[in-house]
Parts: C-alpha cells; structure tokens; sequence
C-alpha cells in the first residue's frame, strides 16, 4: 500500500496571499505543484494547532521559511520541516514576509507523506 497522497487547494486573489487550509494531521508535506499562471513570488507558511488562529512559520534561524518558485514548478521540501504541522495554509509572499496577491484563483497541489 501507498503511504503518499496529495490533495489540491485554492489560493484565491485575496490580499494576504494565502491559500486555502488544509488539515494534513498525520501526513507530512514532500513537495507542491505550482499552477501553470502563478504570479511570481515565493511562498511561505502558515500553519495552526485549531484551523482558527494561524502562526507565520520561520526557519532555526529565526527567518520567514520562504521557497523561490515560479509557474510550472514542482518545490520539493525536507518532509520534516512540516512533520506535527495540523492545518496548513502556502503563502505568497516576499522573502521578508510581505503577502503578494495572485492575478486569479491558483491551484496548488500538496504531495503528502504518512507520517507512519
């Protein structure tokens, strides 16, 4: 049996950049598929322990945890950067955190490990 899965999420035009939250309890996340139109800019995270209140995700250095990506990309991770995450939202951003919107809806394709 597989211990890998992907889900699709929406990241609309709204001003904080943000996409859709997706609940990956028990999965950890590999890798996300650009869409094909995406408006450059790099991505961050949010992530949550409820689905309510969401935290900006920084890295051991205290930085914004930001990836370059561009349309037509696959952006692979270290899988447990993301490992115990609950709710998880891609952000599109500047490197210093800044959101950029999007021109239009994009959908984006989560890879997600079992945590198991």
């Amino acid at each position: 049996p597989s211990n890998r899965g992907y889900a699709t999420v929406d990241m609309t035009t709204a001003a904080d950049g943000a996409s859709e939250a997706l609940n990956i309890t028990g999965f950890t996340l590999s890798a996300i598929q650009m869409s094909t139109a995406w408006t450059d800019a790099t991505i961050g995270f949010q992530a949550s322990v409820n689905g309510v209140t969401y935290y900006d995700v920084y890295d051991t250095s205290g930085n914004f945890l930001t990836f370059q990506t561009s349309a037509n990309r696959i952006v692979t991770f270290d899988p447990f950067i993301f490992s115990g995450f609950q709710y998880l939202k891609v952000v599109s951003e500047t490197t210093a955190g800044v959101a950029v919107a999007q021109a239009a809806t994009r959908s984006l394709r989560y890879f997600l490990n079992d945590l198991t």
